[in-house]
């Protein structure tokens, strides 16, 4: 994950932060209003502000940025003909970045409010027994304000005034691997989140709504079965140690109440304006989070009786600290455009549109194939993408949009698990103080395999519904 921006305190905001505020506007201007050329704007600041913040990226952001630079101008001279759909790429690469942002604009007010802190106190004061299921559900809910943040929040309160033993003690281990994969399962179905947008935006025929409702009811079942059989290893189980979870403080349940009022509000907010505006969830987000975030913060500093412009100041630079994620998911949308249209120039395209590569063991396929890759340090956006854009079209998408949605939505949170290089592997690592691959490649295998059979089950059922 990209280390937060440098200079966060003050009233100072470098002039990257203002370009970015001004994608952000065009962008939703543009795409609420069917302006092309202001989303054509966005797309431009977008550029320029990844290319501002170059030394500041990641190298693999570094990487993906300039393979989508010469995969688009590949396009361009060699087949004309797909730039609008080259276009269409880069416009929701612009959303997946975009969102990015705001994710990280949203963390910052939310993760340093005593509310928050309070439930999350609350949640790790179960008994040995119920607490792992109590941090899975918990930090499932709560990671629709929190996405990736709310692994750092349960990791600092159990690390709360303990030495660095403590990363090594194997209930707190449990605790972060807890809110790591009820985090991971969130992305299933969250329209908040970018797995869930990337689905429903390439695929043409699915319907949002109910492939949410879809969606939530496998998670529900997934959590369960985690929740019942944890399926952790020895080191990170606590069966060989009676070492209690404690924090600075007890929290309350009506802290917890409160968080999930205000998850389900901005849910229900989300669902509201993707309806009345008849635009993605994507942008929907991306206008509603930066919105939602100011109000939040607008009240904490009136009952707090502090200064706003310092905060307003450090939300802002907080879109940055996200800036080589942003990046790659912008990136990995217009590779994958430029790898479906090589495939659509090919002779293997004719078999794919007639439906020759379709079916159920096609989505069987992919289930497993996408959390593979992601275990092979390749981002899964660059998969889920490139699957998205060649199957949405074939009969396959349009005749069972919900099957393939729901096979890309959970083989993308299965991904996280797996993936050494995803953000919450890397959070997780450093917080149970062994590298990611550990986790992803060996404490979150049995927990990979039993939500991916499930997933199976549930794909199998959905494609014999004909959905």
């Amino acid at each position: 994950m990209t280390a937060p921006a440098r200079g966060t305190t003050g009233t100072a905001v470098a002039p990257v932060v203002w370009m970015q505020c001004l994608m952000l506007a065009a962008l939703v201007i543009g795409e609420i209003g069917g302006f092309g050329v202001v989303s054509l704007i966005a797309a431009a600041l977008a550029v320029a502000a990844t290319v501002m913040q170059w030394p500041r990226l990641l190298p693999q952001a570094r990487l993906f940025f300039a393979l989508a630079a010469a995969g688009a101008g590949a396009v361009v001279v060699l087949a004309p003909q797909a730039i609008p759909q080259l276009r269409i790429a880069l416009l929701q690469g612009v959303g997946f970045g975009a969102l990015m942002m705001v994710l990280g604009l949203l963390r910052q007010p939310v993760r340093r409010a005593a509310i928050t802190r309070a439930a999350a106190e609350y949640l790790l004061s179960f008994g040995a027994r119920g607490r792992f299921a109590a941090i899975l559900s918990g930090s499932h809910f709560m990671s629709l304000m929190f996405n990736i943040g709310i692994i750092a929040m349960i990791g600092d309160l159990v690390h709360a005034g303990k030495g660095p033993e403590a990363r090594t003690d194997p209930p707190r281990r449990a605790v972060v691997l807890a809110a790591m994969r009820g985090a991971a399962l969130a992305t299933v179905w969250s329209p908040i989140g970018l797995g869930f947008a990337i689905v429903t935006a390439g695929i043409p025929g699915i319907p949002a709504l109910p492939f949410m409702v879809l969606c939530f009811g496998f998670t529900l079942a997934a959590m369960a079965l985690s929740a019942l059989r944890p399926m952790l290893p020895a080191e990170a189980s606590g069966r060989h140690s009676a070492a209690p979870v404690t924090t600075a403080g007890q929290g309350s349940p009506k802290a917890v109440a409160e968080t999930l009022a205000v998850s389900a509000l901005l849910l229900g907010l989300a669902i509201v304006l993707h309806q009345w505006l008849e635009v993605s969830f994507t942008i929907v987000s991306v206008f509603l989070l930066p919105v939602f975030s100011f109000i939040w913060l607008a009240l904490e500093n009136r009952s707090e009786h502090g200064a706003l412009a310092p905060r307003l100041c450090n939300a802002l630079t907080a879109m940055g600290d996200l800036r080589s994620e942003s990046a790659i998911f912008m990136s990995a949308n217009v590779i994958g455009a430029c790898l479906s249209i090589a495939v659509q120039a090919s002779p293997l395209w004719g078999a794919i549109q007639s439906g020759g590569f379709a079916g159920l063991p096609v989505l069987l396929a992919c289930l497993v194939i996408v959390p593979l890759v992601a275990a092979c340090y390749l981002p899964n956006s660059i998969v889920v993408v490139m699957a998205v854009q060649l199957l949405g079209p074939t009969p396959l998408g349009q005749d069972h949009p919900m099957a393939l949605g729901l096979t890309l939505a959970v083989g993308w949170a299965m991904a996280i698990g797996v993936s050494p290089i995803s953000a919450m592997t890397l959070i997780s690592g450093a917080f149970c103080a062994v590298p990611p691959r550990r986790i992803a490649w060996g404490w979150n295998v049995p927990f990979v395999v039993s939500v991916t059979a499930l997933a199976a089950v549930a794909v199998t059922l959905v494609y014999l519904a004909g959905w």
